[in-house]
This record gives C-alpha cells, sequence and structure tokens, in this order.
C-alpha cells in the first residue's frame, strides 16, 4: 500500500480497500442488484403469474393486476407478495454484480470490432450468457416458488432447499435448467440494455465536455436505465413468457417449441406478451434502482480506493 513500509503493520481499513480493489463492479452491482430486489419483488411475483396463465382451471384467474394483489395479500398477508424472495435475493444481486464486473474486464481488453457500440454488444451477450449458466438454478426456484397459489391446498415446496431437493430428485440436474434456451434470450435483452445505457452515458459527456465514464447526475442514470430498460424490454419481452412457462412445474411443456406452439395456438401472438404491462411496471424501475445504486456504489469504492 503506498506510504506504508514492506515491515509497517497495515492498518486494517486500508487491508480492506486493498481487498476489494478492482472489484467497484462488482461491488455496485451486488448493491444494486440487492436494493432493486427488495424494492420490486412483489410487481415481479405478478409478472411472472400473468406470464405463465394460460387459462388453466389449476391457477386463480386475476382480473386485473389489483385484483391479483389483493387477492395474495388476502389469502396470505403481505409477505405473500414476497413468495419467491430467498432465491431471488440471492439471484439478482449475484448476477448483476458478475454481469458489471466480468463485462468490464472483458471490455476493457477486448476490441474485436471499430464500432464501439458493437462490442458493447457483443460483450455484453457474452457476459450474460456467461452469468446465466452460473445463475439458471436460483432462478428457477424462484419461478417455482412464485407459482405456488393460494388456491393450492397443499404446496408442493415447503421453501427454497425444499425445492432444490426435489427439482434434483425427480427431474435432475437438467431440472436446474429447464428455460436455459430461452433465457439466452434474456441476455440480448441485458446486452441492448446495457449498450443503449452506455451509448447515452457516452453521449452525455461528449455533450459536456468531460472524458467518457465521467460522474454524471443522479438524474442522468435515471432518465438513461429507464430508456434503456423499457426499449429492451418491449423488444425482447415474448422470451420471458416462454422461459416463465418452461420452468411453472403445474405445467407440462415438452420445451421450447412446445411452449412457442402451444401458446400461438390457444392464446395468439398476445398471448406473448402476458405480464408485459406490469412487467414494464417492474422492470423499469427495477432497472433505475439497479444502475443508479450501481453507479453511486462503485463511484464511493472507487474514492475508497483513491484515498
Amino acid at each position: 500500500m503506498k506510504g506504508f513500509a514492506r515491515s509497517e503493520v497495515v492498518p486494517y481499513q486500508f487491508r480492506l480497500v486493498e481487498m476489494f480493489s478492482g472489484y467497484e463492479h462488482l461491488i455496485g452491482g451486488l448493491a444494486g442488484g440487492f436494493t432493486s430486489t427488495i424494492v420490486c419483488h412483489p410487481f415481479d411475483l405478478l409478472r411472472i403469474r400473468y406470464s405463465a396463465n394460460e387459462g388453466s382451471s389449476l391457477r386463480p384467474q386475476y382480473r386485473s393486476y389489483l385484483h391479483a394483489a389483493t387477492s395474495i395479500v388476502k389469502a396470505n398477508g403481505i409477505r405473500g407478495l414476497y413468495q419467491g424472495l430467498s432465491p431471488h435475493i440471492i439471484a439478482a444481486p449475484l448476477s448483476w454484480g458478475l454481469y458489471f464486473q466480468i463485462y468490464h474486464k472483458i471490455r476493457a481488453k477486448v476490441e474485436p470490432f471499430q464500432n464501439k457500440n458493437v462490442n458493447n454488444l457483443l460483450v455484453g451477450m457474452g457476459t450474460g450468457v456467461l452469468v446465466l449458466a452460473m445463475t439458471n438454478p436460483l432462478w428457477i426456484v424462484k419461478t417455482r416458488l412464485c407459482l405456488q397459489y393460494e388456491n393450492q391446498g397443499v404446496r408442493k415446496y415447503s421453501g427454497m432447499i425444499d425445492c432444490y431437493r426435489k427439482i434434483l430428485r425427480y427431474e435432475g440436474w437438467m431440472g436446474l435448467y429447464k428455460g436455459f434456451i430461452p433465457g439466452l434470450v434474456g441476455t440480448v435483452n441485458g446486452a441492448i440494455q446495457f449498450a443503449i445505457y452506455n451509448y447515452l452515458k457516452d453521449w452525455r459527456c461528449r455533450l459536456k465536455n468531460i472524458p467518457q465514464d465521467s460522474p454524471l447526475e443522479t438524474s442522468d442514470y435515471l432518465l438513461y436505465s429507464c430508456l434503456s430498460k423499457i426499449l429492451s424490454t418491449l423488444l425482447t419481452f415474448p422470451y420471458q413468457v416462454v422461459r416463465t412457462r418452461q420452468q411453472d412445474h403445474n405445467a407440462d411443456y415438452k420445451g421450447v417449441i412446445d411452449v412457442l406452439l402451444r401458446t400461438y395456438k390457444g392464446e395468439g401472438i398476445l398471448g406473448f406478451y402476458k405480464g408485459a404491462l406490469i412487467a414494464t411496471f417492474k422492470q423499469t424501475p427495477n432497472a433505475i434502482v439497479t444502475y443508479v445504486v450501481y453507479e453511486h456504489a462503485r463511484r464511493i469504492a472507487e474514492s475508497f480506493n483513491n484515498n
């Protein structure tokens, strides 16, 4: 550490700073993912239920998002809106932290094309695939816990660990990777979002005549995270419906093609946009919270390292 001889004992706080040096993006992503999950999980629960609903009598049929929320609260209290929180509170921070950290590490060393935006998109997609491969088991457990309905007498899963055990016992390791293929489309969603977000930040820096990736106003982060998420969601939302239905333990789909064909046959094109409205309401503030907290948390981490 600068300013200390090798023989000197480095104070604990300086050893801590050294330990986390270079992991500012990981820290920022963990903080952003954790905060957004706590704030936005109930919206995600509603989005998952609407996306999974193909009209089966096994599921409660909600008249509106408000009716869905009140029905859940009436049956299970406020905690009912937080079904599936345990795997979500692990998966989201881990995914965001790993995504931001790996992305920036790779991006700093890889420049395959002259177009910076193309490079951002490709690195974002590659990073997304790596992170999804590591976290898909958490996402499927979250989905299944969210799809345990209030009108079902006995719940199939008592919690996160029980869900893992039963998936492994009855479906094997491959059961933990259901929804992985449509999830790959989700990496495109994340890559598009991050590419648009970075483009807008770079544009703002050029407009202000300051170096790229310089700290911006919180209002800038709010606006750019909002715009990038809305655009990426509109372009890729159908994959979320397909992924949710493939991971649903209440349905028996044979694969991605089966989900696509049955959804289209039974519900038409609009079936692939079930839950899109609540997804926009959930994912937009989720992205805003994640990105704003991420930017400020990593700046704080960087300031510690610089000092």
